[in-house]
């Protein structure tokens, strides 16, 4: 099993580029913000949001800046051959950045603070990630538009709630409207616009099922414009209204105080 050596964060404004380095271990990193381009070897790579990149030791790699970026990196010792991607990318979910969260915080947590299990803790969560990168490697490689694809999905899941239009995903994204909606009716099978349509929905049925919150703050909350648009959505999509849908309340049977 490989074994974890280190952990941080990194943050870089625009100019700030990370020069030609190596090391002697693995180095994968997962970017959180903004955009680098970064070479491995004799191939360079887009770190977009949702990015996760794979340096195996002795490699020659680097991180320049087109807008600044941050993001999560860990090192470890392994066998150079190590079944993982160069490049693979996170789910709509943010499952993989939790994991980097998780890694890098039990990691860096200060002396007094870790227990006698942080070590298991350390050992499971790397074990995970092992996992996660040997599936990204079996599963297939990666092009293009699918890592457009992936990292939109991965804005639109952390922005859903904002007035978040396709044009901005392509801005940040550096790609035109035509391409993005090309990319995910080929690959998803629907439009941009109809994934965050899904997304807001998502939110707000689970909202709706597992909260007492005003129709108001659910609208708030998964970015809809107001509660009537909130209405006929979810009437559009699931046939009924946002009340039928609420969970009925507790009833709480009066007791008898002795």
């Amino acid at each position: 099993m490989p074994r974890l050596i280190g952990a941080g964060a990194h943050v870089a404004g625009p100019g700030q580029d990370f020069p030609l380095h190596s090391h002697g271990s693995w180095e994968v990193v997962y970017y959180a913000s903004g955009r680098a381009r970064c070479p491995i070897g004799d191939e360079t790579y887009d770190g977009v949001p949702g990015t996760i990149l794979a340096t195996p030791p002795a490699t020659p790699h680097a991180e320049l800046t087109v807008t600044g970026y941050a993001n999560r990196y860990i090192q470890l010792d392994a066998p150079p051959d190590r079944a993982w991607p160069r490049a693979s990318f996170d789910d709509g979910a943010g499952s993989l950045g939790r994991l980097f969260d998780a890694i890098t915080h039990e990691f860096l947590r200060p002396a007094p603070d870790r227990d006698r299990d942080r070590d298991r803790m350390l050992a499971l969560l790397t074990e995970q990630l092992d996992l996660q990168l040997r599936r990204a490697a079996a599963e297939r490689s990666v092009g293009v538009a699918e890592q457009t694809v992936a990292a939109a999905e991965w804005l639109i899941e952390q922005r859903f709630a904002d007035r978040l239009r396709v044009a901005d995903l392509c801005v940040e994204l550096s790609c035109s409207p035509s391409a993005l909606r090309s990319y995910f009716g080929r690959l998803r099978g629907i439009s941009p616009r109809a994934y965050l349509r899904s997304v807001r929905l998502r939110h707000a049925l689970g909202y709706l099922r597992n909260s007492t919150l005003t129709l108001q703050k659910i609208a708030t909350l998964c970015g809809y414009d107001s509660v009537s648009h909130l209405s006929r959505h979810i009437k559009a999509e699931t046939g009924t209204s946002p009340g039928t849908l609420r969970a009925p309340p507790v009833q709480v049977s009066a007791g008898t105080v002795s």
